[in-house]
Parts: structure tokens; sequence; C-alpha cells
């Protein structure tokens, strides 16, 4: 069986399905992935993508925290600073966000 492609690995997870490290390319799983989360501090994720590119992960972040008037204020430059933002949801209360890099064999 051949084995996994980056960009098929990538379609896979956006597809929800699990993918195990020895069905991937050497080389598919030496490159770098970002990650964006939006959750409840002490939880798993409520919300989460991966992407090929900070600036799409950024946005993605920016996503899942919108409400009816937009992301919060000062989210996006602290996302691209810092990969860090604590807010508050009007139905959640504090939540987080963050941007992180990551090899793709770290996330499988």
């Amino acid at each position: 069986m051949a084995k996994l492609t980056f960009d098929e690995v990538l379609q896979l997870i956006a597809d929800e399905r699990h993918v195990h490290q020895g069905d991937v390319l050497a080389s598919a799983l030496q490159r770098k992935v970002w990650i964006a989360e939006w959750h409840i501090p002490g939880c798993l994720s409520e919300s989460r993508a991966v992407c090929t590119s900070k600036a799409d992960a950024v946005d993605s972040a920016l996503f899942f925290a919108e409400d009816d008037n937009g992301a919060p204020r000062g989210m996006k430059t602290a996302l691209q600073r810092d990969g860090y933002f604590a807010g508050r949801s009007p139905i959640y209360g504090p939540v987080t966000t963050t941007v992180t890099q990551h090899t793709l064999s770290e996330i499988l």
C-alpha cells in the first residue's frame, strides 16, 4: 500500500478520520502545521483546525471566536504576536484561543 502524502493526511484530518504515522511518508511527517484551538480553560477544544500557515490558523481562530460583534478586540494582534488570547464568551464565560506550530508527526 502506498504511503499517504502531506495533502492526503490533511484531508483525512479535515474529515475527522484517524491516521496512523506508519501510513504516512516520512517527509510528510516532518512538515510543519499550525493548530488553531478555541476552548474553555481546562477542557478539550470546542473548535480545532489544522492549517498550513500561521495566517490561516489565526483566521480560523478568529472565526471560532466571532459573535454578533465579530472577534474580540485585540485578538488578532495577540494571536499573531503571542499565539495566545484569553477572552470571555457571553455564553461560555472564560475562553482561551491558541495558535501553535507542530510537526505533522506530533499531532498524529
